[in-house]
C-alpha cells in the first residue's frame, strides 16, 4: 500500500514541478523519506527550505500518509 502526500513548491523551486503545476500529488513507497522526494524532483540540497505539515524537516524524516510537504528557496543576502 502506498502512502499520498501532497507537494507545493514556492518560487523558483516550481521548476521540479512536473508538468506546470506548482501543487501536486505524489504517491509513495511506506517509509518514504523527504529526502526520497527531493531525489525524485532532481531537486538540489541546500537550495531549499523543506518543511512536513508547517514544521522545517530534515532529509531524513519519514514521511506519513496525508503529510504536506512545502519547499521555499533558501534566502540569501547581505
Amino acid at each position: 500500500m502506498h502512502i499520498m502526500v501532497k507537494v507545493k513548491l514556492y518560487g523558483d523551486l516550481k521548476k521540479y514541478a512536473p508538468g506546470d503545476h506548482n501543487q501536486f500529488s505524489m504517491s509513495l513507497e511506506p517509509g518514504a523519506t523527504l529526502g526520497c522526494v527531493c531525489r525524485m524532483l532532481s531537486m538540489q540540497k541546500g537550495d531549499h527550505v523543506s518543511l512536513i505539515n508547517g514544521r522545517r524537516s530534515e532529509q531524513d524524516e519519514k514521511l506519513a500518509d496525508r503529510d504536506t510537504l512545502v519547499f521555499i528557496p533558501q534566502i540569501s543576502g547581505g
